[in-house]
């Protein structure tokens, strides 16, 4: 563990510290190893993109200036403590034969953007799930110098845009050292716009933007309650340092975990790096420039896939990765695609973040000056991720959105009704509400 206990000292975006060239490599390869076919979870470069795409919403953050970031005490055990989560995380999802993506960094992101709207024992708990007890400036500068320091280039490109959405006629007073704290290390857009069908088509439009497409329907509807949806979308596109040419592809049966034979295209290959933690064997296989580095790791036999992924924890993987042997490994990776959603409430509960989700009980406080009287609270979270491995390389996606609620019996904002079309009419007495007249309008004058 020794890499991550080092202090990690943020620095100006795309000046990583010499702490994160440290820590956050065996962090980053730590949380793929998490999502077992390895490649969107820790791939991350903060764009500012302001949400990304056109829309109709009015972009509040357009003449903000973005506060410079200062040196802040970091907790050393910030980094395994991050990748705890992303186990903790896995473990509570993967339950059963499906397949099973998650993306620990989008959701990362997303709730910390979150809990800087939060106070008292409502951040406490999103903190302790987050980062393990953190600090929100902690975990807001881990997290700065860990995506400022990531690469990205044409062979291996990385997109990232975080967004918040709200309707202020909703009755919502948005505190703007909120929407600066996120825009300050997180580079977040904020936009402000009438809950519709168009305002979720922008939302769409701007997480499919930002994944290249690859996760087109993030957000399905709003809850009639919702007045604020926080937004994380990321994108990946990765070439590996040495295609797979045809020869090396050929096909063979893959067992899946339910017994039966399936049919796939596998890559072979010879790397240079072996994994074995005493209960699963693997693989280390860069991609271009060694940027990022695709981690397999197959659970030995006799070892159920449920007690491999309940026996991982964020120290182990670190360990893993950090101690991996310089030993050729003849390897063998199906070809593979797939998508995955999921909801994440419960889980999250499960991980000890309780308040969050109780209106009445819920801080947000720090998120709007009226929070209290509206018993704002955090009403779904959800998760979509897609990933494409192929022989030239992988694409990865992953989209997290957070919707806050108001849970005091609030209205949903009066309906409007413009008689500008032909339209009916009646005239009826206040009693018996019978018609004394009734009409059809369809043209004035």
């Amino acid at each position: 563990m020794s890499s991550t206990d080092e202090e990690l000292d943020p620095g100006p975006a795309g000046s990583p510290s010499k702490a994160h060239q440290v820590a956050t490599r065996p962090l980053l390869i730590a949380i793929v190893v998490v999502l077992v076919v390895a490649i969107v979870g820790g791939v991350w470069l903060i764009q500012g993109s302001r949400g990304g795409g056109k829309n109709s919403a009015k972009d509040l953050m357009a003449n903000v200036q973005v506060a410079p970031v200062g040196t802040v005490a970091a907790n050393p055990q910030t980094g395994a403590r991050v990748a705890d989560f992303g186990t903790s995380l896995l473990r509570l999802v993967a339950s059963g034969n499906d397949n099973y993506l998650v993306s620990p960094l989008s959701l990362e992101l997303a709730l910390a953007m979150t809990a800087n709207g939060a106070g008292g024992q409502t951040q406490a708990q999103m903190l302790q799930a987050l980062s393990g007890g953190a600090s929100m400036d902690q975990l807001n500068a881990f997290l700065y110098d860990y995506v400022a320091g990531l690469p990205s280039s044409d062979t291996a490109k990385v997109n990232i845009a975080n967004s918040i959405w709200y309707d202020e006629s909703r009755g919502i007073d948005v505190e703007q050292s909120f929407l600066q704290t996120n825009a300050t290390w997180f580079g977040a857009g904020a936009f402000q716009a009438p809950f519709s069908g168009q305002t979720i088509k922008d939302m769409n439009a701007c997480v499919s933007q930002n994944t290249d497409g690859m996760i087109q329907d993030m957000v399905d509807s709003l809850d009639p309650s919702a007045v604020m949806v926080l937004l994380n979308a990321l994108a990946l596109d990765a070439n590996w340092a040495q295609p797979y040419e045809s020869p090396q592809v050929s096909q063979g049966t893959f067992t899946s975990a339910d017994g039966k034979q399936q049919q796939a295209d596998f890559m072979a290959s010879t790397e240079a790096q072996f994994l074995d933690d005493g209960l699963a064997t693997g693989f280390i296989k860069p991609y271009d420039q060694d940027a990022y580095e695709f981690v397999a790791l197959l659970p030995n036999e006799g070892v159920s896939m449920s007690d491999y992924i309940a026996s991982l924890t964020g120290a182990g993987l670190l360990n893993t990765l950090q101690f991996a042997s310089e030993e050729s490994v003849v390897a063998q990776l199906p070809q593979f695609s797939f998508a995955d959603s999921l909801d994440l409430v419960d889980t999250l509960k499960a991980m000890g973040m309780t308040d969050a989700f109780q209106a009445g009980a819920a801080d947000f406080s720090n998120m709007a000056s009226n929070a209290a009287q509206l018993q704002l609270y955090v009403g779904d979270v959800k998760q979509k991720t897609f990933i494409d491995v192929t022989p030239s390389g992988t694409r990865a996606g992953a989209a997290t959105q957070v919707d806050i609620l108001a849970g005091n019996g609030y209205l949903p904002p009066p309906h409007e009704v413009t008689l500008d079309r032909p339209f009916v009419f009646a005239i009826v007495d206040g009693a018996s509400h019978l018609p004394l007249f009734l009409g059809v309008v369809n043209s004035i004058g």
